[in-house]
């Protein structure tokens, strides 16, 4: 496959690096079964970082975060102990040349301040901690960095937003205010480092199925220039997920995903307390809520039909454009949710409508509903276009029957469902253009994947006009080789080395993929083990395992 890396081919030969000893470069972490402690954050040839809670025994009420920094080989240089409160829960990660960044919040004690963000400088070995303070009863929604000043995203109780950003290096303060409506919904933060702007993107949900898009732009020090207001946009189509990509000055990008409410059957969401709490707020996650007790007459996540985008030039918003997943190329040969098979339009029904103005994104959306749960990726950028995935997957259930018996003693049947946990089904991948009108479609299916736990999978890589599409799950890697709407490679699977050739895998979750640096990938995730030629015959364990491609 030229240039690009063939996956296929690596995989196969020298998936791992392998040591001096022969085992491959991986690093194990026992972890109970079930649990999920630990985190890590690449920070290319300086390693990973990897941190977890430890129980503090000095005090009752307090947990030691430990952190920990593995060279490129997975040795361990160094660790520190930070001490912080039972109450304080980890939000994300970050990581540029120089420097490493973790942001906590501290949800019941905020004397000093209840944000809490931390700069690790592996190559110093050194740890700074800085505070700041928002609302009581306030969430955080994102967190992002740019020229030493972190800006924390978050929404109060009232679902007025607002964006505060504090400099590490002075602990200056600035506001930004988003909007004085009260049923705002903050859905993005992007700064434009070569003009020193900040953007906003938020919604305004008047109720359950209408909203409008927004985008503010504010300088540095926090004054508002402008609001782009999305114009056109179609009634009872909800925006799940948006992002802005500033191009220039005065222009740029929005993108997300929406869903389509088309009549009162539709479930109807309480934005304020489910969208933030269940959703949004773990979309920016590297996992997601573990569902142990699902019960879907419960389930409020909004669904999706579809990608939207909308530009912003010379200052001026553009109209949303809509593209419904029904009409992507090969979409219901990679859906298997039943309910969203149940949609599906019959190919004359679509040939009927033959209307010269007939806008194909928009045609058919009433009828094609699809409803999909979605893990939406952040845009990437690629040869000037821009791209979108998301994976679909779908609560899944078994039943199960007993006898009961009566007053009279006489037995009956009763049957109950039992949630199993999410099947992942496949994923929608897509690119466009500057302009934001769809260039290319694909899919990719994501085979035997059931869950309790979500997190994003799937990973792109690419090298000019082809893109290779990969997960890991289920111990193995997936991976599928495009070019644009083109399968150049069709998916193929290949099993994680272990570090015994004795080991034998039992189960696993949270995996994930992606690039570490050079030609370098980083695999991880938690895994029960078996090897009967051991005293100890099983383990659970946290792995990290780095491989080489070329």
């Amino acid at each position: 496959m030229k240039k690009l890396l063939v996956l296929a081919c690596l995989i196969m030969t020298v998936f791992a690096l392998w040591a001096q000893n022969g085992n491959p470069l991986r690093l194990e972490i026992p972890a109970p079964n079930g649990s999920d402690p630990f985190n890590y954050v690449t920070a290319g040839k300086n390693g990973v970082c990897i941190f977890y809670p430890t129980i503090n025994e000095t005090g009752r009420d307090s947990v030691s975060w430990s952190i920990m920094m593995a060279n490129d080989r997975l040795k361990e240089v160094w660790r520190k102990q930070v001490p912080l409160h039972e109450d304080v829960t980890f939000l994300k990660s970050l990581a540029t040349n120089e420097a490493i960044y973790l942001l906590f919040h501290d949800t019941k004690r905020n004397k000093g301040g209840n944000i809490l963000v931390f700069m690790i400088i592996p190559r110093l070995r050194i740890i700074t901690e800085h505070k700041g303070i928002i609302p009581d009863k306030a969430e955080v929604v994102d967190f992002e960095v740019s020229n030493q000043i972190h800006f924390n995203l978050y929404t109060n109780t009232k679902a007025q937003p607002a964006i505060i950003g504090y400099s590490l290096e002075t602990g200056e303060k600035r506001s930004y205010d988003i909007t004085s409506e009260k049923d705002a919904l903050l859905l993005d933060i992007s700064i434009d480092t070569t003009y020193k702007t900040v953007f906003a993107t938020y919604k305004i949900q008047y109720s359950s199925s209408r909203n409008h898009l927004y985008v503010n732009q504010y300088n540095s020090p926090g004054a508002l220039e402008r609001t782009y207001d999305f114009t056109e946009q179609v009634e009872r189509r909800n925006f799940n997920s948006a992002q802005y990509i500033p191009t220039g000055e005065g222009s740029g990008l929005v993108a997300g995903t929406y869903g389509y409410n088309v009549s009162s059957s539709r479930r109807q969401y309480d934005y304020y307390d489910n969208y933030y709490n269940s959703y949004y707020y773990n979309y920016y996650s590297p996992y997601y809520l573990r569902q142990s007790e699902y019960n879907a007459n419960e389930d409020k996540t909004p669904v999706s039909d579809g990608y939207f985008t909308a530009l912003v030039k010379t200052g001026v918003a553009g109209n949303v454009k809509y593209y419904n997943f029904s009409n992507f190329n090969n979409a219901f040969k990679y859906i298997t949710d039943v309910n969203a098979l149940r949609v599906r339009t019959k190919p004359e029904k679509k040939s009927e409508k033959s209307d010269e103005n007939e806008q194909t994104e928009d045609s058919g959306d009433k009828e094609r509903t699809l409803n999909l749960r979605l893990l939406t990726h952040p845009i990437y950028i690629n040869n000037g276009q821009f791209i979108i995935a998301s994976e679909a997957y779908s609560p899944e259930y078994h039943t199960n029957t007993q006898m009961s018996y009566d007053y009279y003693g006489r037995a009956f049947p009763t049957s109950y469902q039992i949630f199993d946990g999410f099947r992942y089904s496949h994923a929608f991948v897509a690119g466009f253009d500057s302009n934001g009108m769809m260039a290319w479609n694909n899919g990719m299916e994501m085979r035997d994947i059931l869950t309790k736990y979500l997190n994003r999978k799937l990973n792109c890589l690419f090298e000019d006009d082809e893109t290779v599409l990969f997960y890991n799950a289920n111990n193995k890697v997936a991976f599928k080789t495009i070019k644009g709407s083109s399968v150049i490679e069709s998916t193929n699977y290949t099993t994680l080395a272990p570090v015994r050739a004795t080991d034998q895998h039992i189960d696993e979750y949270l995996g994930t993929i992606e690039h570490w640096y050079d030609n370098y990938f980083i695999a991880t995730g938690y895994e029960s083990i078996r090897n009967n030629q051991l005293e100890i015959n099983k383990r659970n364990v946290f792995y990290i395992s780095k491989m080489a491609f070329k």
